[in-house]
């Protein structure tokens, strides 16, 4: 007999109380029937207060006794699900309303059994909603290529599997960087196939801000590494597009301009994406404030999509400040906003 589905929604969380709030109190309020179940990567804060008060609510909340980064919480939270599927959420990013159903839909599909659903995702960058682009997959295609060549978004807060295929393929828990695209292309050579669902199912937060795991010259540095040793059965096109999206930034965040100019020439054998090219180069000579406050001065023209909506027409930028308020008052001792959840682990206090 097929298991009656249940989505379990893994959340990785270190040193994030707000934030955190802010994507739990997200998924609850798409459906009373998800498992929430939290890892705490050994916070050197001390979280319990918020963690009890979401616990109260319904979510499991679980703490490794080490700091391990994000893959070995990842893993944990697999382990410890107890749902048929489980999708995964960054603690700063917003999961939108839908997306569950959205997910329970395509896996009552059973063609659809050894697939993995990649969610669409919205930017949330300063204060503004972005609308990236994201390419139809090619037939044939395979992940490195859609991810580097054609400038696909394969990340975290976008995957949804089943919970069979997640423990039989786990996240890399030696990586600092490039866990996502690791553990998909480990998937596609797996021969588990990539359903790209072109409705948005998630903000994914891309504020630069000083500290941020991704930026600097060691994680720039592991990047690289990680790309020399697995790229050697890529095509020529997506080991450009590597350096085009990934090279290029990290060298320039970490500010290695000169690094980055040399990567951005490297991205041209052969060419991918002269648009990004472009937008890259032009990032370059400018600075990354010089250039911010071009796309600010121009946003209207650049960007030519109506604002995305979540429940009810809500627009997305509204709903980010919404959740971000209701987070806000969650952690200084307001009751949430809707009924506690009624569905499995409701109201345990298990911690790991």
């Amino acid at each position: 007999m097929t298991p009656e589905f249940l989505l379990s929604v893994v959340i990785p969380n270190r040193n994030r109380a707000h934030s955190l709030v802010r994507a739990v109190l997200s998924v609850r309020e798409d459906s009373s029937d998800i498992e929430i179940v939290v890892v705490d990567d050994c916070s050197d804060a001390d979280l319990s207060a918020e963690y009890g008060r979401l616990q109260d609510i319904g979510v499991r909340v679980f703490r490794q006794d080490s700091h391990r980064r994000g893959g070995a919480a990842r893993n944990r939270g697999v382990r410890e699900a107890s749902g048929t599927h489980v999708s995964f959420l960054d603690s700063d990013d917003v999961w939108l309303p839908g997306r569950h159903d959205r997910v329970r839909r395509f896996y009552a599909l059973p063609e659809n059994a050894r697939t993995v659903l990649v969610s669409g995702a919205l930017l949330h960058v300063g204060g503004e909603i972005r609308h990236p682009h994201q390419p139809e997959w090619r037939p044939g295609s395979s992940l490195v290529d859609y991810a580097y060549r054609d400038m696909g978004r394969v990340q975290t807060s976008m995957l949804n599997l089943p919970i069979g295929i997640a423990r039989s393929c786990l996240w890399n828990e030696d990586l600092r960087v490039n866990q996502d695209t690791d553990l998909a292309m480990r998937l596609d050579r797996a021969g588990i196939g990539f359903h790209i669902d072109p409705e948005p199912g998630v903000i994914k937060e891309e504020t630069i801000r000083a500290g941020r795991l991704t930026t600097g010259a060691e994680t720039a540095d592991l990047s690289y590494a990680w790309y020399r040793r697995e790229s050697g059965d890529w095509s020529p096109a997506a080991r450009s597009g590597y350096h085009l999206q990934d090279r290029v930034w990290r060298l320039a965040d970490s500010g290695r301009r000169g690094s980055a100019a040399v990567a951005l020439a490297r991205s041209l054998f052969p060419p991918v994406t002269p648009r990004e090219t472009a937008r890259r180069a032009v990032s370059l000579l400018l600075g990354p404030r010089l250039y911010a406050g071009l796309r600010r001065s121009f946003r209207g023209i650049m960007t030519r999509k109506p604002p995305a909506a979540g429940a009810g027409g809500q627009d997305a930028g509204e709903r980010w400040r919404e959740l971000d308020a209701r987070a806000q008052a969650f952690c200084a001792g307001a009751p949430a906003a809707s009924e506690p959840g009624q569905g499995l682990q409701a109201g345990q206090r298990k911690t790991g």
